[in-house]
């Protein structure tokens, strides 16, 4: 491979920056890792290559997939070492900012004791995979969650953890929330939705959000 070709395909189509840990999708393209994961994080829609729409929804199933292209990494590091080593540096710090926090998201389900089948009791709800309701307040300001417009009332703010709600209906549909985060974090309402699960008692689903240390979170991660 000439240094002529790698000057064409040096650089990662999401930072705009040389490729660093470049892992390659199934459909040919390639990225850096640290965006790629990024990518998968942010989001919730279906998951496609940027550059030909392809589906890459294999990636959300196992980390196993993401696998650094060892040639292409050996080969970038030799042909640019000073600049590949910055991007090294660069990396690094980044990953040491970042707080990844595992959001658990769902429902539990059961009849009401008076055994009417046409009505049903469920608790939407959402909450670290830890349970830890102290730690998920840190993070999250308050939830915004809009019901069938059946429900009286259909807009419902919770503001204080544990964040649940529940309520008694005899359908399913579909659960449309914004979860806005405490403004020290920086970060952007996430609007997103839950299909109501009247299966057994209930279903779940897990959701990684990326967040940023605030100056506060370094200079304690520096101190300890």
């Amino acid at each position: 491979m000439s240094t002529n070709i790698l000057d064409i395909y040096r650089d990662c189509p999401f930072c705009l920056k040389l490729l660093f840990e470049p892992i390659s999708t199934l459909c040919g393209h390639t990225f850096c890792l640290l965006c790629m994961e990024r990518f998968i994080l942010t989001t919730e829609r279906v998951l496609q290559c940027p550059i030909c729409r392809d589906d890459l929804n294999y990636l959300r199933s196992s980390s196993s997939h993401l696998k650094v292209n060892a040639i292409l990494h050996n080969l970038l590091r030799e042909q640019y070492e000073k600049e590949y080593e910055l991007r090294r540096i660069e990396n690094e710090n980044e990953r040491k900012q970042m707080i990844k926090k595992r959001f658990i998201i769902g429902n539990t389900h059961h009849l009401p004791c008076d055994n009417d089948c046409t009505k049903h009791e469920w608790t939407f709800f959402i909450k670290f995979d830890n349970d830890d309701q102290d730690d998920i307040s840190e993070y999250i300001k308050q939830i915004t969650v809009n019901l069938h417009p059946t429900f009286t009332p259909s807009k419902i703010v919770l503001d204080n953890a544990p964040f649940c709600l529940t309520r008694i209906g005899w359908g399913i549909f579909t659960i449309y929330f914004t979860i806005e985060f405490h403004s020290q974090w920086n970060k952007s309402d996430l609007k997103t939705s839950w299909f109501l699960s009247f299966a057994n008692t209930g279903n779940q689903k897990t959701m990684v959000v990326e967040f940023q240390k605030t100056t506060d979170n370094l200079n304690n991660d520096e101190m300890s």
